[in-house]
């Protein structure tokens, strides 16, 4: 067999085997949870069937988290209106440092500690920050590990409405 054919086999065989940019990817559903929140409320995602919900996983000692902190209360405040709930989930930090830093920064989303680490292992967490967007269904549609900006917020939020 010459080298052509060979290749051509090669490619015929392993062709279908190939994924596409189209290809969806499948989604897992996000597990329920409630968080007690530092205003003294909690929040249970189950009561947010229906709605887009940002969960933003930071700590106060993360410098790429100080980075990402204004660009999440400026998209949370623009798309209040559509009913897009942002929630902060402090892990790996202390509840000083964690509420230092919610008013450092002027978070008005709710935000709460996860003393446990629990929800941090339930949403596979292995570094701060991470970001994943929940679609109305309850299924996780996108985690970013690393900082967001507005733009990158947005264009998520902007598939799940």
């Amino acid at each position: 067999m010459n080298k052509r054919a060979l290749i051509r086999l090669l490619l015929m065989l392993l062709l279908p085997l190939a994924h596409g940019c189209d290809e969806e990817i499948k989604k897992e559903f996000a597990a329920d949870f409630t968080l007690q929140l530092f205003d003294g409320r909690t929040f249970t995602l189950s009561k947010h069937k229906g709605e887009a919900v940002v969960v933003n996983f930071f700590a106060s000692w993360c410098i790429p988290c100080r980075a990402e902190a204004s660009a999440l209360e400026a998209v949370h405040r623009e798309y209040f209106e559509k009913k897009v709930i942002f929630l902060g989930i402090a892990i790996k930090d202390t509840d000083t440092g964690a509420r230092g830093f919610v008013k450092k920064y002027a978070l008005s989303f709710p935000t709460g500690l996860d003393k446990e680490q629990k929800l941090g292992r339930i949403f596979g967490v292995y570094g701060l920050p991470t970001t994943v967007f929940i679609d109305a269904t309850g299924f996780i549609n996108y985690t970013h590990s690393g900082a967001v900006t507005g733009e990158l917020i947005k264009h998520e939020l902007d598939k799940l409405l």
